[in-house]
Order: C-alpha cells, then sequence, then structure tokens
C-alpha cells in the first residue's frame, strides 16, 4: 500500500502541473447541479490549491504513525481507545493505524485524481461543463469504499477475547 499511495500522491501532483501548463488563465474551479460552473478563478490558483492539499494530506498519511506515538490518547479518536493506547500496545497500534491510513489515502488521492481529470476536461471542452454523472460514481464510489474502511477499522481495533 506504501507504493500505492506514494503513485497516487505523485500522479495528483503531475496532473496538478499539466493542468495548470495547458489551460487558459481562468478557469471554472466549482461547479454546481448539471454541471454547470458556478464559481472562477485562475489556474494559478486551482493549481496552488490542488498542490497543497496534496501535500498536507500526503504528510499527515505518512506521519500518522508518528503522531499515533506523540498526540496524547485523548485526542485520538479509535475504539477502545484505552485498550489499544496503551504503553505496551501504542507502537502496535500507530503501525496498524498508519498501515490502514494509507489504503485510505490511496482510495482519496483515487478520487481527488478522477475530480482533477474531469476538471481538467470541462475547462477545455466548450462551453465549460463538468460531467457530473461520472463524477458522481467517482464520489458514490469513494463513500462506499469509506463505509467499508470505518467498518473495517472498528473490527480490526476491537479488544481481543481472552
Amino acid at each position: 500500500m506504501h507504493l500505492a499511495l506514494y503513485l497516487s500522491f505523485f500522479a495528483n501532483l503531475i496532473l496538478a502541473l499539466v493542468s495548470w501548463a495547458i489551460l487558459p488563465e481562468r478557469v471554472a474551479i466549482h461547479f454546481g447541479a448539471g454541471g454547470v460552473p458556478d464559481d472562477w478563478g485562475s489556474s494559478l490558483a486551482m493549481t496552488g490549491l490542488s498542490v497543497g492539499l496534496s501535500l498536507l494530506l500526503f504528510g499527515l498519511l505518512t506521519r500518522s504513525a508518528d503522531l499515533v506515538r506523540r498526540v496524547p490518547a485523548r485526542w485520538i479518536n479509535l475504539p477502545n481507545r484505552a485498550y489499544w493506547l496503551a504503553p505496551e500496545r501504542r507502537e502496535a497500534t500507530a503501525v496498524r493505524l498508519h498501515e490502514r491510513l494509507q489504503a485510505f489515502g490511496t482510495a482519496l488521492f483515487g478520487l481527488l485524481f478522477v475530480a482533477g481529470l474531469l476538471t481538467l476536461e470541462a475547462n477545455l471542452s466548450d462551453p465549460v461543463r463538468l460531467d457530473e454523472p461520472l463524477f458522481l460514481v467517482a464520489l458514490g464510489s469513494f463513500l462506499i469504499y469509506t463505509l467499508y474502511w470505518t467498518w473495517s477499522l472498528t473490527r480490526a481495533f476491537r479488544v481481543p477475547s481472552v
């Protein structure tokens, strides 16, 4: 999962830079119902937001184990927190949670990549219009994955029976 996270992160960075290079100065940055643009901005601002968000998310996802090791337990929302964050299990919990967050991050970067591609395609079309059905399929798929991921995380962090 480590490699998939890195590849999906770099794919988003490359897409943002390619978009900046080929898009006009003024682009649609938000779309409403029917895929119609409802907000416009500079391509540089859109690129900066995309790169900045990707860097922030990537930093949090790749440093998640360090955060679990250092952050007070009361700030960590985890099923059976007292058990899993006990000193004798905290390191194993950090590694376990980090692996799961890498999987979630890969899916998140996948959604951002699809949204970036659809935004690029929309801004290159005339008239400018987002392929809303395709975006909704990507978003729905991500939300279904998020539900599954949350369910599996809850199961993974049950207290083992003795």
